[in-house]
């Protein structure tokens, strides 16, 4: 019989795969260990720059909260200033209406004044009315002379202007005659 050894070359076989790849390993670790580390290195890298930029994506949404708070805030501030300019306008215009009237308060009792110091013996007035600048004035007189003398005074004076004498009409008070008249005139102010 013959026989054969087959376990001695199996033996061999796994002893060869050992022995030829041993040289080449020692060629490629190095290479291997560097791709390791570059792989390593880059994954570090970028979580680094993943953190960073949610660290700015955060920082960046507070600020852009932040700031809609202070527009806000403004937008508020702006509303209330503008309130404060229209209440200013309708107070200065308040004021300049006051100044005004301050101004022209005097005017009713310098015609009044003036009026007096025209006026003839033998006349009285029942009625004076001012509206700026035009003076209307109702009055009697006991002649018709009182009268044109009252209304030739009126047209001497540098205060007034434009004198009209609009009628003129007999009547009675007190069983007197008497001559009742309507006048006006404007006031230079």
């Amino acid at each position: 019989m013959i026989r054969i050894n087959l376990l001695a070359e199996r033996k061999q076989k796994k002893q060869k795969k050992v022995e030829l790849p041993f040289g080449e390993t020692k060629k490629a670790f190095p290479f291997l260990a560097l791709l390791a580390i570059i792989t390593a290195t880059t994954f570090l890298v970028m979580a680094l720059v993943v953190v960073f930029l949610k660290m700015k994506v955060t920082e960046l949404q507070t600020e852009y909260t932040s700031n809609q708070a202070k527009i806000a805030e403004y937008k508020k501030k702006i509303d209330e200033v503008k309130k404060y300019e229209v209440l200013n306008k309708a107070i200065q215009q308040k004021s300049n209406l006051i100044e005004t009237l301050k101004k022209n308060q005097s005017v009713p009792v310098r015609l009044l004044d003036d009026i007096s110091k025209l006026l003839p013996d033998g006349i009285w007035l029942s009625a004076v009315a001012f509206n700026n600048p035009q003076v209307t004035i109702d009055g009697v007189g006991y002649t018709n002379m009182d009268v044109v003398t009252f209304v030739d005074n009126l047209k001497k004076s540098p205060t007034y202007s434009d004198v009209y004498l609009e009628e003129t009409k007999q009547g009675t008070v007190d069983k007197t005659e008497v001559y009742n008249f309507k006048l006006n005139f404007k006031v230079k102010i």
